[in-house]
């Protein structure tokens, strides 16, 4: 799970890396943690790749609620978490969705009680998603949003709702990362949502408009895996 911390204080990122790392410990959780010195920074060429911010209110040049609506702009899931000297600004807080706010100066065990809850949050919310880069760009798509992911060449094609996103890598990488998300490999070039499936003929897979050849030595295995899958998706 991925953190930042936007504070102007040095001091306070030191003692919130500090609570993590404890909290990381005491509940076998794993985090990466990113260090902002102010909204300004966080906000400029920001990419939606995080899971909790904690964010300090208090802060020159654009202060932490300034930093917070701009943020919702570009990042409407990421969990706020505000840190602030007067709990007045917390009421603020309703209007960017921010879950909780911790009071300076900042106590381990409340740090930790908001780090938990925000942990919890994350995990209710969290659908599975892939990170495509393209030309440079970020775009984090859902995995109900892919029909399929293509091989072409040294390139990824994704299918998804929103039109066609490409990127530089693997196909066996991606093939891990949404294995556990109802994804099936049709051929050795091509994974298929299960979920968006039209139809499923002798040898071909329908789905978005397209037809996808089935590898003949996976046509009965991948049978068996999509009713398997979907028979426990139902039952779940």
């Amino acid at each position: 799970m991925r953190i930042a911390i936007v504070d102007d204080d040095e001091e306070y990122h030191v003692d919130e890396k500090k609570f993590i790392e404890e909290y990381a410990r005491e509940n076998g959780e794993e985090f990466e943690v990113t260090d902002f010195y102010s909204g300004m920074d966080f906000i400029t060429d920001y990419k939606p790749l995080y899971d909790i911010v904690f964010l300090d209110i208090e802060m020159p040049l654009m202060d932490g609620m300034t930093t917070a609506r701009k943020l919702r702009l570009l990042d409407p899931k990421i969990c706020i978490v505000f840190i602030t000297k007067m709990s007045k600004y917390a009421i603020e807080g309703y209007e960017v969705n921010a879950i909780d706010f911790v009071v300076k100066p900042v106590k381990g065990y409340n740090f930790k009680d908001k780090l938990k809850k925000a942990v919890a949050y994350v995990r209710s919310r969290k659908e599975k998603e892939v990170m495509v880069r393209v030309d440079g760009q970020y775009y984090r798509v859902p995995a109900s949003q892919i029909y399929f992911v293509m091989k072409d060449k040294n390139f990824l094609v994704y299918n998804t709702t929103r039109g066609e996103l490409r990127e530089y890598g693997t196909m066996e990488n991606v093939r891990r990362e949404l294995a556990e998300s109802g994804f099936l490999m049709c051929n050795s070039g091509c994974i298929v949502n299960v979920r968006l499936i039209k139809k499923v003929t002798q040898n071909s897979v329908i789905i978005n408009g397209e037809e996808i050849p089935l590898s003949r030595r996976r046509i009965k295995e991948f049978k068996q895996e999509m009713l398997s899958y979907l028979r426990g998706n139902v039952n779940g």
